[in-house]
Protein backbone atom coordinates (compact mmCIF):
# COMPACT_ATOMS: atom_id res chain seq x y z
CA UNK A 1 0.00 0.00 0.00
CA UNK A 2 1.37 3.43 -0.66
CA UNK A 3 1.86 5.83 1.60
CA UNK A 4 0.24 9.33 0.70
CA UNK A 5 0.50 12.92 0.40
CA UNK A 6 -1.64 16.26 -0.91
CA UNK A 7 -0.26 18.59 -3.47
CA UNK A 8 -0.46 20.90 -0.71
CA UNK A 9 1.55 18.90 2.06
CA UNK A 10 4.40 18.20 -1.29
CA UNK A 11 4.65 21.93 -1.51
CA UNK A 12 5.21 22.76 1.97
CA UNK A 13 7.00 20.26 3.18
CA UNK A 14 9.02 18.65 -0.06
CA UNK A 15 12.45 18.09 2.03
CA UNK A 16 10.80 16.09 4.51
CA UNK A 17 9.02 13.86 1.76
CA UNK A 18 12.46 12.99 -0.08
CA UNK A 19 13.65 11.91 2.99
CA UNK A 20 10.92 9.69 3.67
CA UNK A 21 11.43 7.97 0.24
CA UNK A 22 13.59 5.70 2.14
CA UNK A 23 10.54 4.21 3.16
CA UNK A 24 8.88 3.63 -0.31
CA UNK A 25 6.92 5.49 -2.72
CA UNK A 26 4.51 7.86 -1.99
CA UNK A 27 1.50 8.53 -3.71
CA UNK A 28 0.41 12.29 -4.50
CA UNK A 29 -3.29 13.48 -4.01
CA UNK A 30 -4.66 16.55 -6.31
CA UNK A 31 -8.30 16.70 -5.24
CA UNK A 32 -8.50 13.29 -3.65
CA UNK A 33 -7.17 11.65 -6.91
CA UNK A 34 -3.97 10.59 -7.85
CA UNK A 35 -1.22 12.64 -9.44
CA UNK A 36 2.22 11.34 -9.50
CA UNK A 37 4.23 9.04 -7.25
CA UNK A 38 7.14 9.88 -5.92
CA UNK A 39 10.01 7.13 -5.92
CA UNK A 40 13.73 7.64 -5.39
CA UNK A 41 15.92 7.47 -8.51
CA UNK A 42 17.52 4.13 -8.18
CA UNK A 43 13.96 2.79 -7.96
CA UNK A 44 12.55 4.60 -11.11
CA UNK A 45 15.88 3.16 -12.57
CA UNK A 46 14.83 0.03 -11.81
CA UNK A 47 11.57 0.07 -12.99
CA UNK A 48 12.82 1.55 -16.24
CA UNK A 49 14.89 -1.37 -16.43
CA UNK A 50 12.59 -4.02 -15.67
CA UNK A 51 10.10 -2.50 -18.29
CA UNK A 52 12.77 -2.42 -21.33
CA UNK A 53 13.38 -5.63 -20.29
CA UNK A 54 9.76 -7.20 -20.75
CA UNK A 55 9.59 -5.38 -24.16
CA UNK A 56 12.52 -7.20 -25.55
CA UNK A 57 10.81 -10.18 -24.07
CA UNK A 58 7.67 -9.71 -25.78
CA UNK A 59 9.45 -8.43 -29.03
CA UNK A 60 11.35 -11.89 -29.00
CA UNK A 61 8.16 -13.90 -28.41
CA UNK A 62 6.68 -12.21 -31.41
CA UNK A 63 9.78 -12.65 -33.74
CA UNK A 64 9.78 -16.39 -32.51
CA UNK A 65 6.34 -17.07 -33.01
CA UNK A 66 6.44 -15.26 -36.70
CA UNK A 67 9.19 -17.50 -37.26
CA UNK A 68 7.61 -20.62 -36.28
CA UNK A 69 4.77 -18.95 -38.69
CA UNK A 70 6.94 -18.93 -41.74
CA UNK A 71 10.36 -19.74 -41.23
CA UNK A 72 11.82 -17.60 -44.56
CA UNK A 73 11.44 -14.61 -42.21
CA UNK A 74 15.04 -15.56 -40.21
CA UNK A 75 17.15 -12.92 -40.50
CA UNK A 76 21.60 -13.96 -40.73
CA UNK A 77 22.79 -13.31 -37.59
CA UNK A 78 25.25 -10.83 -38.39
CA UNK A 79 22.68 -8.64 -39.82
CA UNK A 80 21.13 -8.78 -36.37
CA UNK A 81 24.53 -8.01 -34.53
CA UNK A 82 24.75 -5.15 -36.69
CA UNK A 83 21.62 -3.72 -36.40
CA UNK A 84 21.95 -3.81 -32.18
CA UNK A 85 25.69 -2.24 -32.90
CA UNK A 86 27.69 -5.11 -32.11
Amino acid sequence: MYRTTTVSELRSDLASLLTRLEEGPILVLSRSRPAAVLVEPDVFEAILERLELLEDIVECRKAVSEYRRDRNVAVDAEEVFSSLGM
